[in-house]
């Protein structure tokens, strides 16, 4: 078979895995921050940072917002976003957004510049 790593070595390959580990760690950690900042955002029927924090994507309604803060006051209190899936070739997340009565699936991208460049509810 192979020869057993010797102890620097062992080191040094664990050192590279955890770094491995923070870069892709890196752009979810991120993306869930952004996604928990708007979704915190419009839960409080905030349009103002919810257009100022989602680029590339058009003018949002005063209106659209509205309803999406009411879908989500209807969940209950905001408890956070779980990861549940990431699509590197898109660089799409999907979250579960947790809610005291229930839970909504939302799914942010983001652009080469770590911004949100997309915020769907599903």
């Amino acid at each position: 078979m192979g020869d057993a790593l010797s102890p620097r070595q062992a080191a040094l390959a664990l050192a590279a895995a955890a770094a491995l580990a923070g870069c892709a760690a890196a752009p979810q950690g991120q993306a869930q921050r952004l996604a928990d900042s708007m979704t915190r955002a419009i839960v409080n029927d905030n349009p103002r940072t919810v257009a100022h924090d989602l680029t590339g994507v058009g003018k949002i309604s005063r209106a659209e917002v509205g309803l999406l803060s009411d879908k989500f006051n209807a969940l209950g209190h905001f408890q956070g976003l779980k990861l549940l899936a990431y699509d590197a070739a898109k660089n799409e997340f999907a979250f579960q957004a947790n809610f005291t009565k229930g839970n909504a699936r939302v799914v942010v991208r983001m652009d080469n510049r770590g911004r949100l460049s997309a915020y769907r509810v599903f």
